[in-house]
């Protein structure tokens, strides 16, 4: 290759890097992060080096500066937003335009004058259909949204539209930077060390079940997400070092950004909001009911402390009389007093508080998570109680999930719930109380005293979720909205 066309090429990468920090100082880290490799292809990019086509760079550098320049902050979005690593089983194609309309809505709200293309216009038109139908444009979102909402000719030509780098490098790191668990990349932590009883601070919710996708898009993915060559071992531990080194420089453009917001004012919110649910922990939310189960005794085999040595010599020396049988008595952790309280202010609808009811059911219904006999209390209230439905049995709680009637829509108070629950107790309704959820969107009047039971806070989050305040003693759980309703639709298909 061309040396005197390589420093050409070097010179139009600083000058593109020079340009973007003079606008936006929080991404000079990220912005001067890549490795450039000359190479045959147009321009990609796998979060370390970035391949680029010297002639194209050139003509496109020549011809129409700004595409390049927004081209390039398109690029490193995509790695301060990890796209490259939260590839997953899903539809290539609809990933990768997910990933692009949610990295182009960001530079379309920078406004930026070094950002305007031929076709800008075009794109914001179709940026604001989508904000009309989803409320903050992450990849995930945007992904959910195209896999229901539009058909082949849309997606191409929407691709077409919003396309500047070739995504195909992200799918040869897929199986190293992703486990199947992961829904389109969003971490698990199954381990809720935190400091303080609120162990759960800042935390959201993942699905639980790898194939959440229809079978469509399995199918589909199952081809497209292989990996394009075989890695050496040198280059798994570069991956896995960048994954860390972006992670970093996310978290610190987030914290520059909150910093800086009164500068950047409007321009950066998607961006802000965006990062802050990145970056935020999350743990599995079967992992969160969990914390809620008692141990006790069930009635059911227990084959961890069966002896089979005494079992099978006995029917050796007998015939068919063993030894020893088996354990009929095992303890485990399982739910035996509950309480699920409903936040039934008017901004929380029907169709919600079903989902989520429909979700944890779908948790709790397996066998070894209930003891034979349970006592569960689905609360709905708003500033006061409205409803109290008790549950014994897992044919009770499908039943009032599929004819769910909410009660209330009024204002949003938590402390009449807790007040209920402690006459409950009195009452002796409860023998173990093991906890309380209360399922909510928004901040209510908190009890002052902290009760005898562990308590959680689930916070529905529409995209505009401001960070919730709780008290000290209770756990804060954070459930995207357009998560628990895929997962109804997962349950009706």
């Amino acid at each position: 290759m061309d040396n005197e066309l390589i420093d050409i090429c070097n010179e139009i990468f600083k000058n593109l890097i020079s340009q973007i920090t003079m606008h936006l100082r929080f991404m000079d880290i990220a912005l001067a992060k890549y490795i450039f490799v000359p190479n045959s292809t147009s321009i990609e990019c796998d979060g370390i080096y970035l391949y680029y086509d010297p002639i194209y760079l050139i003509k496109t550098f020549k011809n129409n500066p700004n595409s390049l320049t927004r081209g390039y902050l398109h690029i490193v979005l995509h790695s301060v937003f990890r796209h490259q690593y939260l590839t997953f089983n899903c539809n290539r194609q609809l990933w990768n335009l997910a990933c692009d309309i949610a990295v182009e809505n960001m530079i379309i709200e920078l406004n930026l004058d070094c950002m305007e293309i031929a076709n800008s216009e075009e794109m914001n038109k179709e940026i604001d259909k989508l904000k009309s139908k989803i409320n903050l444009l992450t990849a995930q979102k945007v992904y959910h949204y195209l896999q229901d909402e539009l058909n082949s000719d849309q997606i191409k030509w929407l691709s077409d539209l919003f396309y500047f780098d070739d995504h195909s490098r992200w799918y040869s790191i897929r199986d190293i930077t992703n486990s199947s668990t992961n829904l389109y990349g969003e971490e698990s932590k199954d381990d809720p060390t935190k400091s303080g009883r609120n162990r759960f601070d800042n935390a959201s919710h993942e699905s639980d079940d790898p194939d959440d996708e229809s079978k469509q898009d399995r199918e589909e993915s199952d081809d497209q997400n292989k990996p394009n060559d075989e890695l050496s071992d040198q280059e798994i531990i570069k991956i896995k070092d960048s994954m860390k080194e972006w992670k970093e420089i996310s978290e610190k453009i987030e914290t520059d950004l909150e910093t800086f917001s009164k500068e950047y004012g409007e321009q950066a919110s998607s961006m802000v909001q965006s990062l802050a649910r990145l970056n935020r922990e999350k743990y599995n939310y079967t992992t969160f009911l969990r914390k809620f189960m008692t141990t006790g005794e069930k009635q059911m085999i227990n084959d961890e402390e069966f002896d089979y040595v005494f079992y099978t010599y006995g029917l050796q020396l007998y015939k068919n009389m063993p030894l020893i049988e088996s354990l009929e008595y095992k303890e485990t952790k399982s739910i035996r007093d509950f309480v699920i309280a409903i936040d039934t202010s008017g901004s929380v609808s029907g169709e919600i508080v079903q989902s989520f009811l429909q979700k944890t059911y779908n948790i709790f219904q397996q066998r070894e998570n209930f003891f034979n006999k349970f006592n569960i209390h689905i609360i709905q209230c708003d500033a006061q109680i409205q409803h109290d439905q008790k549950i014994t049995s897992l044919s009770d709680f499908d039943h009032y999930i599929q004819n769910i009637e909410i009660h209330g829509l009024g204002g949003t108070d938590f402390r009449p719930v807790f007040n209920y629950v402690d006459e409950l107790i009195m009452k002796k309704e409860f023998t173990d109380l093991e906890g309380l959820i209360y399922f909510t969107d928004g901040d209510g009047n908190y009890p002052k005293k902290q009760p005898d039971y562990l308590t959680a806070f689930v916070f529905l989050d529409k995209g505009n979720l401001v960070d919730a305040k709780v008290p000290s003693w209770a756990i804060k759980y954070i459930l995207d909205e357009d998560e628990i309703i895929n997962e109804q639709m997962v349950e009706e298909k």
